[in-house]
């Protein structure tokens, strides 16, 4: 049975694809060729047969483009009609198959459509392919792409749609106004969501491998960052980007939740409280003046008696984490647990780190959905009770985390090492940024900050896990390459938005870790 995928996932993958080396020319021309292949399995012998392309301005277009070129080198006779000029082609990769059907004069049609008068009401063709609209097809069909639409419909040919057929929604299925009726869909790495729910338009289905290598939707990577990260918008005002809370901090430790409140800030967070022990509360408040600290009284580590105060945060918060710098005090402990049911009962999420992960090996019970456990192997054997197998053996070592979280009410589980495996025990994704300098005290805790800042903008755990990873691990790879074997937690904070802003060319110039060995 084939696995159907939303345009989401799709873009991801694509922009994954090309973090790994494989160019979107690439791709196109292998999305084209196999259109072209299609065809010729259908029909056989393309000598004279007449092939008219409907091109929109896209990536869609682009891959249309392709199956002409290699449609002509079979010998049809090829018509393509561009629905826009040519300087309006949107992307890279089709404005390139574009130039190379402009010079083919003698094997290729070519008509520019200016407006609805250079549309005929009908084509005699073999064969017409629509690549007008693709995966980012928005809202209501336009009137020229509409009557285009119609134009191919009315013909006797057959009828192959590039991808999703042209006004179909390609997650919902819904017509957005006018749509091709396809005899064939052909479409690319996996079929879409919305194509499911459309056999009368879709046709017979043809799935085209274009190369996408798997590690594209294995590996956390570029695309899974740059479709799901949650900026702010032009009318965003203070709050709207999330609120995050520490509770951790004791006599003995204090720098923990500030890098945690710290990484929540670079990550986007409008807002990161720190709620700590009075006297530890002090020493946080003079690291940073962007930290709110919030003053627990009566003891030097967390007890019983604070949750009456922390109600009032952790109601305003998006998002909490407890356990950096908590401690093993037992009254830490009986606390930790008050507040983890208390988080519970608001369904709110939570990050659970360090200190925090041991006081749960105790108290399983309390576990819920909506929590990111961030343990490095010796936490997670503590916790599960489960041996991992080697660092090397990612499929092994994923089942194992996968069936923990199951055993444990379905957490996200982001388990630490050279190469992270985060699961919701349903999903796995690995995590190859990173650097071997990374192991120095206070990393963890920037990464716990960073998953709280996603939670907080409204990613669901498993998602906000995995993106934690890539991103702690890649602004770790930049301090790396940049300072060398001394970095800091502090150093890995300095470069979370860098990795943020321009995820692609930061994965390409700085990933550490190019193959498991």
């Amino acid at each position: 049975m084939n696995e159907f995928i939303t345009s989401k996932e799709m873009r991801i993958y694509d922009l994954n694809a090309i973090a790994l080396g494989v160019s979107d020319l690439q791709l196109m021309e292998a999305a084209g060729r196999g259109v072209a292949d299609t065809i010729e399995r259908v029909i056989g012998d393309l000598r004279n047969k007449h092939v008219v392309v409907f091109a929109g301005t896209g990536g869609n277009a682009g891959d249309g483009l392709t199956a002409a070129r290699h449609l002509a080198s079979k010998g049809a006779k090829v018509t393509v009609y561009m629905l826009s000029k040519p300087e309006e082609i949107r992307h890279e990769a089709s404005i390139k198959q574009y130039l190379a059907i402009e010079l083919m004069d003698l094997s290729i049609d070519l008509k520019i459509v200016k407006d609805l008068n250079n549309i005929p009401d009908m084509v005699n063709a073999d064969v017409i392919i629509d690549a007008l609209l693709g995966l980012g097809v928005k809202g209501k069909v336009r009137s020229l792409y509409s009557k285009a639409i119609d134009c191919i419909n009315r013909s006797k040919a057959l009828k192959i749609a590039v991808d999703v057929p042209s006004g179909v929604d390609p997650d919902t299925g819904e017509i957005l106004g006018n749509a091709v009726k396809a005899d064939i869909t052909v479409t690319f790495h996996k079929p879409k969501v919305g194509l499911k729910k459309r056999s009368e338009y879709v046709g017979k289905l043809v799935i085209v491998d274009i190369g996408i290598p798997p590690e594209a939707e294995y590996y956390v990577g570029p695309g899974d960052l740059i479709y799901n990260y949650k900026a702010r918008g032009f009318t965003s005002h203070k709050g709207q980007a999330g609120k995050v809370l520490v509770i951790g901090g004791s006599e003995t430790f204090t720098g923990a939740p500030t890098l945690s409140a710290l990484a929540a800030l670079r990550t986007g967070s409008d807002l990161a409280y720190v709620a700590a022990p009075s006297r530890a509360a002090d020493v946080i408040a003079t690291y940073s003046p962007n930290i709110i600290t919030i003053k627990l009284e009566g003891s030097d580590h967390l007890i019983p008696q604070h949750l009456n105060i922390l109600k009032h945060w952790i109601d305003r918060a998006d998002c909490i984490i407890i356990g950096p710098g908590l401690g093993l005090n037992p009254e830490s402990e009986e606390a930790f647990i008050e507040i983890t049911k208390y988080t519970r009962e608001l369904n709110k999420p939570l990050v659970i780190d360090a200190d925090g992960i041991k006081h749960l090996a105790r108290n399983k019970d309390v576990i819920y959905d909506k929590i990111i456990l961030t343990p490095h192997s010796g936490e997670f054997k503590k916790l599960t009770g489960m041996d991992l197998p080697d660092e090397r053996d990612l499929w092994r070592r994923a089942e194992v985390v996968k069936k923990a979280c199951k055993e444990l009410g379905n957490p996200t589980i982001l388990l630490k090492g050279p190469i992270d495996v985060i699961s919701d025990g349903s999903r796995v994704k690995f995590n190859k940024t990173g650097a071997p300098a990374m192991a120095v005290g206070g990393t963890g805790d920037v990464l716990s900050g960073i998953a709280a800042s996603l939670l907080a903008k409204g990613l669901e755990p498993f998602v906000a896990g995995y993106l934690a990873a890539f991103i702690n691990g890649l602004a770790g790879a930049v301090a790396y390459k940049e300072i060398g074997e001394g970095i800091t937690p502090t150093d890995i904070l300095d470069r979370i938005p860098k990795v943020i802003a321009d995820p692609l060319n930061v994965f390409k110039e700085y990933l550490v870790y190019r193959r498991v060995k």
